[in-house]
């Protein structure tokens, strides 16, 4: 019975639902950590992330002073106060009932014993945002010191080579501010080349995507990533476009890799190198190994073709730091330099 219904359904349940393989990100105990720290917060006061670190808490905050339903009093009656201590969302306290703070669930209607709470249709008067002038003053001084001190900071591309986005991304200043860390293309990516970033975007790229070219590749039939995003962050291409798209430029060292550091034979980058023309070619060279003269096929990079997929890097043989790395050269998303065309 059962065990035959879910033995029919398991095929299609591989083949449409489940992932090619066990997907892994960067930064899980970390997001751990943030998370049972805001839990913690809880701790402190009620609903501490919503009334002091959610952009969000705060914008509906604001369109509750002005909802079309009011509770009646505005301020406590002075009897039991039952409802300073029930309130869920801690929106009645001493000073009365703050309505940014009210999520209308009409609880206090049935917990208050002299029935005296009621909801009724108004604005109050008076319904300003709640900031002391001191507040407010400090908010402003705030930023004023802040956005000067974060604008010398120079841009992350140029500080980390390998900031490499995915394909079909904007700018990165305009990517910055459209990229609301989702996850969704980090869910899709085929290869498992995304994934979260810490430090390496600067201080307002926590969680942003990535393509970390260690860990995986972009795939180069695959469009995903544009197809998930809700913001336009990464926009969405077609498959020709992609297949053109440069996120990046690879780069061989020489110092590491096999044919060039130790005189032995690889030809895996080459290999797996998706593009039609191949963006990895091979150079015979006559090198002298061991006091022999052998004739080795050593890799080398055609910058024109080459479009930062990572797969060379994902499928380099060598333990640790691959032999050949992808940079942030040549991106298409950004202008190139007169010098650097080609």
């Amino acid at each position: 019975g059962l065990s035959a219904g879910l033995d029919a359904l398991y095929p299609f349940w591989r083949d449409h639902l489940m992932a090619f393989h066990q997907p892994s990100f960067a930064l899980g105990l970390f997001t751990l950590v943030v998370f049972v720290a805001i839990l913690l917060l809880e701790r402190l006061q009620r609903r501490f992330w919503c009334r002091y670190l959610c952009p969000l808490g705060a914008l509906l905050g604001l369109c509750a002073r002005h909802a079309l339903v009011q509770r009646e009093p505005a301020e406590l009656c002075g009897g039991c106060a039952l409802c300073t201590s029930s309130c869920r969302m801690a929106a009645t306290d001493q000073d009365g009932h703050r309505g940014s703070e009210c999520i209308r669930c009409f609880d206090c209607t049935d917990y208050c014993p002299a029935e005296k709470v009621r909801f009724a249709p108004g604005i109050p008067a008076g319904a300003g945002v709640d900031v002391g002038r001191r507040q407010l003053i400090t908010s402003m001084a705030a930023g004023a010191l802040a956005a000067p001190v974060v604008s010398l900071a120079p841009p992350a591309a140029k500080q980390n080579p390998y900031l490499i986005r995915p394909p079909g991304a904007v700018a990165e200043e305009d990517f910055l501010r459209r990229c609301i860390r989702c996850g969704e293309c980090l869910k899709v990516c085929i290869g498992q080349a995304l994934q979260p970033a810490l430090l390496q975007t600067g201080p307002f790229g926590l969680w942003t995507p990535l393509v970390v070219a260690r860990h995986g590749y972009c795939e180069y039939n695959c469009t995903l990533c544009g197809q998930v995003c809700p913001t336009g962050a990464i926009r969405r291409l077609e498959p020709a476009a992609k297949k053109a798209f440069v996120i990046g430029l690879a780069r061989i060292d020489q110092r590491a890799c096999l044919p060039y550091a130790r005189g032995e034979e690889c030809l895996v980058c080459e290999e797996h190198c998706p593009t039609p023309q191949k963006a990895i070619v091979f150079d015979q060279r006559q090198v002298l190994v061991n006091g022999r003269v052998k004739t080795l096929k050593q890799p080398r990079v055609v910058a024109e073709r080459c479009i930062g997929c990572g797969i060379c890097e994902t499928r380099c043989p060598l333990e640790g730091v691959s032999a050949i790395r992808v940079i942030n050269e040549r991106e298409s998303r950004r202008e190139r330099n007169g010098l650097l065309q080609g």
